[in-house]
């Protein structure tokens, strides 16, 4: 959808090449070590930049081996409760687990290391109690599992959650951003809920290699706030669950640096480590 705009705007051809694998780390070196001509670029988020260091052996540096360009948009998730807990709000949760030993309520996550395992972590400490993490293969799998009761909350992306939360098979409690979401109006925000530390963004950010050319550099971060303003792309976004948010390069230097020693800091202080 942004390769679409882009290719307007900048009168190139757009090739998306997906480089699965170790939560986008494979992609992610690829482009740490292309040439800096501006033709080579990675949509870096969160995962593969913020915490990839973590839990990763890792080859790149995110704070050097990449040139910001923009910020492309802002992820939030939401919590979700199966139906058969009967908790339908974050007050009805805590009551729960205030009464609860620690760790006999699970949670579930496409995996260790992602946002939404760490969400759990966060959510553990915010309540006062610890949360089994149970981590599935993938994130319909994950959300799966707290529609059919194996485990009693999850993390979810907001568009992967709608279906289940339509036909009551989960229940949405907070969605894990600074404001409420346009998909689920009725969903407090995390700093609604009482839970503001639980701002957890799976965020999407273009980066190229290191020692990128500062006029090329300003050229592509250009493009791509002129793409996100594109309405048509504003709306494929929101259908992802997703908010076009664009940014300066710079700005987005100081959020990979204030996100990498945020993520870094919470992984040391609770002993977290990859499976």
């Amino acid at each position: 959808m942004l390769g679409k705009e882009l290719s307007a705007g900048l009168g190139q051809a757009i090739i998306v090449e997906n480089r699965a694998g170790a939560t986008g780390t494979i992609g992610a070196n690829a482009v740490a070590s292309a040439a800096p001509d501006g033709y080579t670029l990675l949509m870096g988020t969160v995962s593969n930049i913020a915490l990839a260091p973590s839990f990763y052996p890792i080859k790149y540096k995110p704070t050097e081996s990449f040139t910001p360009i923009s910020m492309v948009a802002s992820v939030p998730l939401v919590l979700v409760a199966s139906p058969a807990t009967g908790i339908a709000s974050v007050e009805q949760l805590r009551a729960k687990l205030k009464q609860a030993p620690k760790g006999s309520y699970s949670y579930s996550s496409p995996g260790v290391g992602g946002p939404q395992h760490l969400a759990g972590v966060l959510l553990g400490k915010q309540m006062g109690t610890e949360l089994l993490h149970v981590p599935y293969k993938s994130g319909g799998a994950a959300l799966t599992a707290v529609a059919g009761g194996e485990t009693q909350i999850g993390f979810a992306g907001i568009a992967a959650a709608i279906g289940l939360v339509q036909a009551k098979r989960v229940t949405p409690l907070f969605v894990t951003a600074g404001q409420r979401f346009p998909q689920f109006p009725g969903v407090p925000s995390a700093p609604e809920a009482g839970l503001p530390e639980l701002d957890v963004d799976n965020w999407h950010a273009l980066f190229a290699p290191a020692g990128l050319p500062a006029p090329v550099r300003a050229t592509l971060e250009a493009a791509v706030n002129k793409a996100l303003q594109s309405p048509e792309v504003k709306k494929q976004f929101e259908s992802l669950g997703a908010a076009p948010t664009g940014s300066t390069g710079r700005e987005l230097a100081e959020k990979v640096t204030a996100e990498t020693a945020r993520w870094t800091k919470i992984v040391d202080d609770n002993g977290i480590k990859a499976q």
